[in-house]
């Protein structure tokens, strides 16, 4: 890939991966479970994750989706035009790729079989012409995906229902799958039109909007009331239903390659809900496993605990120790604090579920309690005592309050 090659390519795989008609010309990989000498066609169902956006996964099919396009980075053109200079020049790229994943995997879980299965599934991925076999480019373009970190954590957790899936990749470009919900959107109390107005008008807006809207005020008044509530005010089963949504995120993010995967630009915006109300996290550029985090900071030099942060994310942040001049690998909370702090707190205790929605006072004050608790947990030092202890404890005892006030009831 020299000089312009590497634009007019990409040029065209962009039109075909955004119009679906490329299904002999975009990286289609093969069935993840498949031998290259049964792989998948490109217009074949058991493909999980195409490139094209016409062709059909185990997802679904994805004829009539939206995706976003992203581009991995501005330094992947200089990436995949260096020469990888190899030993043997008879070398199996597909071998080589299979080992350059399983290394980049190692060095983020550290988990022998999950990183070995993960190096496989990749040789499927980078074939993107399903013909068996891995060439220099291919390699090349893979490769150059992978040391991107959001396009590696897709990646890896591509067979997580709790992360987007990626529909396919050309050149430096990737497709996911469009969410159209942020929850930031949807539970936010951001509306600074209304964080403006007194009590009082919110209190009476109806009697307010009657008068300006003529001979139709009173029903025009109680109309426009009622959706602009509905919008701005999800109701408390809608609230419910996020939250165990998201605690089997922090649960599924829990439990992968033996380790905790770490969220570090942890809030609200990062999670958004599908048509089918299906909650994802859906932005993974802050996403790490602990095993890459804590080694990430151990190395860091310090003079003061503001030194100590992963880039500026206060959620994998630690402490100095001054002594050495070097961060302690010991972060100061988990993500299950930063999830009651940031994901519990405004959906639930928001200023709105008892005076809007008519939520018990005693059940608020149980889940304000709960939320509290939560936030004053202990650090847990294993994955096993992080997901008993800590994430299922909370999550189970949410759900028991919820079920002993239907009860009273």
């Amino acid at each position: 890939m020299k000089g312009d090659a590497p634009h007019s390519t990409l040029h065209t795989c962009v039109v075909c991966m955004l119009t679906g008609k490329c299904r002999d010309r975009c990286v289609t990989p093969s069935a993840p479970n498949s031998s290259p000498s049964t792989a998948a066609s490109a217009s074949d169902p058991r493909n999980k994750s195409s490139t094209c956006p016409g062709s059909t996964g185990d997802r679904g099919s994805h004829d009539q989706a939206e995706v976003i396009l992203k581009f991995s980075s501005p330094s992947w053109y200089e990436m995949v035009a260096q020469s990888h200079h190899l030993e043997d020049t008879y070398l199996n790229y597909s071998y080589l790729i299979e080992k350059q994943a399983r290394d980049i995997c190692m060095k983020e879980f550290v988990s022998n079989e999950s990183c070995h299965n993960f190096g496989q599934r990749t040789v499927l991925y980078a074939d993107g012409d399903s013909d068996g076999e891995v060439s220099q480019s291919e390699f090349s373009n893979m490769f150059s995906l992978l040391m991107q970190r959001e396009f590696f954590m897709l990646l890896a957790l591509n067979d997580s229902e709790s992360t987007l899936d990626i529909l396919g990749y050309c050149g430096g470009f990737y497709a996911v799958q469009k969410i159209k919900y942020p929850s930031s959107e949807v539970f936010g109390s951001d509306d600074h039109i209304l964080d403006v107005l007194p009590t009082f008008v919110l209190d009476d807006i109806s009697e307010i909007l009657a008068p300006a809207l003529g001979q139709y005020g009173e029903h025009a008044a109680k109309y426009l009331d009622h959706n602009f509530r509905q919008v701005r005010v999800p109701g408390w089963q809608e609230r419910v239903d996020f939250i165990n949504q998201t605690f089997g995120i922090l649960y599924d993010f829990s439990s992968q390659y033996g380790t905790a995967v770490r969220c570090c630009d942890s809030h609200l915006g990062n999670y958004g809900i599908s048509d089918t109300g299906r909650v994802k996290y859906i932005d993974m550029d802050a996403v790490m496993s602990t095993n890459a985090a804590l080694l990430d900071l151990s190395y860091r030099q310090c003079q003061t605990d503001e030194d100590c942060g992963i880039e500026h994310y206060e959620d994998c942040s630690s402490t100095c120790d001054e002594e050495r001049g070097r961060c302690r690998d010991v972060m100061k909370q988990d993500d299950l604090h930063n999830f009651c702090t940031s994901t519990m707190s405004p959906v639930l205790l928001d200023r709105t579920v008892v005076s809007d929605l008519g939520v018990d006072k005693k059940l608020f004050k149980q889940v304000t309690q709960l939320v509290r608790e939560c936030e004053g947990l202990p650090l847990f030092t294993t994955v096993e005592e992080f997901r008993e202890k800590g994430i299922l404890y909370v999550w189970n005892k949410f759900n028991r309050i919820l079920r002993a006030y239907k009860t009273v009831q």
